[in-house]
């Protein structure tokens, strides 16, 4: 059988091989990371991370220079062993490349792989010395579950590598952010794929993106122990170096808000959601394999670790959308809200508690928490002038309702420093109600 057709069907995948081939026949750098170092004169060129060389082995074995992919295979393995999908291409190269007989995977996943047509690589001369093929590459895929987990995590590393955003979109979620917010992280669960972007003078800019790993049984949290991921607008707390934690965790974590106040209202239970490192004997995890948490290579999690902030937003979605920060819709969402929060503001500052109540849900306000808001409003507010200062919002949306997130500062001449908070915003028929409010520790 050619070369490429019986290599995609125990290995990779003549779809993923085409993608990647293609890209790299065009000189697309594999990363916006890539891109923004491709040609720069500096004798300190960044190295290609394990991910970018897999792409590349597959790209050249899409383009039949299979001696190339082989070294380049061999090459990896040895500066990544626990890279156990680069482990599988490079057994499969070896197997073929030595005219072994016979699939590396079982029967079942081979019968069931639709074949699609690929250009004929003959196989090398009869007599050949066979070339030996390396235990680690067996041993991490003796069985069918993690056969398919591994093929699945190269198809998702070859798409989320190649189908990064057009340039200037933005994730739909990030209405507005103020200066003091860097960076941003997306996640993209359905791509096994992490997105990090840098605020820079009210733009967004794509910086790099990473493969991840979610939950065993995907996105769409509940309760805790049902092994999902949550879906939703989060931020970082703190950062767990990696000598605190058990080796499971990797070189450490970075915690997040869950469950916020929309889970709790929605009656979502469960705790210790995480960005953290994978364990020392794996380079990375399949595609579902965590308990909830995302879990990222360690080379990854420690460049992630390195430059956010305490802070940084998080979104969580099953499927991101991008939009341009000039579409219209996504502008009119932006101006609507802000206009709420001047609204607020306003209310506060002239016509004081009643006003701002009715803009406030009845159930929230006769709560113990919403009674220690009005306290403290009324405390701030009362006759002084305080001003609406550094806000960042953030819309969400699913199958309970729709919410707004805002990150605000309130300062008045008497205070040393803001009143920093972080409100929860709900959509009751055409109007916002705030329905929850926290102060924010900014140390």
């Amino acid at each position: 059988m050619p070369f490429c057709k019986q290599f995609w069907r125990t290995g990779i995948g003549a779809a993923m091989v085409a993608a990647a081939g293609a890209a790299l026949a065009a000189g697309t750098p594999a990363t916006p990371r890539a891109a923004a170092q491709a040609g720069a004169a500096t004798a300190n060129i960044r190295q290609p991370d394990a991910e970018e060389r897999l792409v590349q082995i597959i790209a050249l074995v899409q383009n039949q220079q299979l001696d190339q992919a082989l070294k380049a295979a061999a090459s990896l393995t040895a500066d990544v062993p626990h890279f156990q999908a680069a482990q599988l291409v490079y057994a499969d190269l070896l197997r073929f490349r030595s005219g072994q007989p016979g699939a590396l995977t079982p029967a079942a996943v081979a019968e069931r792989a639709a074949m699609l047509p690929v250009k004929h690589v003959p196989l090398p001369q009869a007599g050949a010395a066979p070339l030996p093929i390396p235990a680690a590459s067996v041993q991490g895929a003796q069985s069918l579950e993690q056969l398919q987990g591994l093929q699945d995590e190269i198809r998702r590393r070859m798409l989320g590598a190649r189908s990064l955003p057009a340039a200037g979109q933005v994730p739909a979620e990030f209405l507005s952010l103020s200066p003091s917010v860097r960076q941003v992280i997306a996640i993209d669960a359905s791509q096994s794929r992490l997105y990090l972007l840098r605020h820079d003078k009210g733009q967004l800019q794509l910086v790099d993106s990473f493969y991840v790993s979610v939950g065993k049984l995907g996105v769409g949290k509940l309760e805790e122990g049902d092994q999902r991921t949550p879906e939703g607008i989060y931020f970082i707390g703190r950062q767990i170096a990696g000598q605190r934690l058990p080796e499971f965790y990797g070189k450490g974590a970075l915690t997040l808000n869950y469950p916020n106040d929309w889970d709790k209202a929605m009656g979502r239970s469960g705790s210790g959601i995480w960005l953290h490192g994978a364990p020392p004997d794996q380079f990375a995890r399949l595609p579902q394999a965590s308990d909830g948490c995302v879990v990222l290579a360690n080379p990854d999690l420690i460049a992630l670790m390195r430059t956010v902030d305490k802070l940084t937003p998080v979104l969580i979605r099953d499927q991101l959308q991008w939009v341009a920060p000039s579409d219209a819709s996504h502008r009119q969402n932006t101006e609507a809200f802000h206009a709420v929060l001047q609204q607020w503001h306003q209310a506060w500052m002239q016509d004081g508690p009643q006003a701002a109540l009715q803009l406030a849900s009845p159930q929230w306000t006769a709560s113990p928490e919403g009674q220690a808001w009005q306290n403290r409003m009324a405390a701030l507010f009362k006759g002084r002038n305080v001003e609406l200062q550094d806000i960042s919002t953030y819309g969400w949306k699913d199958d309970k309702g729709e919410i707004r997130v805002a990150n605000l500062k309130l300062k008045s001449r008497e205070q040393a420093q803001p009143l920093s908070l972080r409100q929860y915003w709900r959509k009751v028929g055409k109007d916002w109600r705030l329905f929850s409010e926290d102060l924010q520790n900014q140390s």
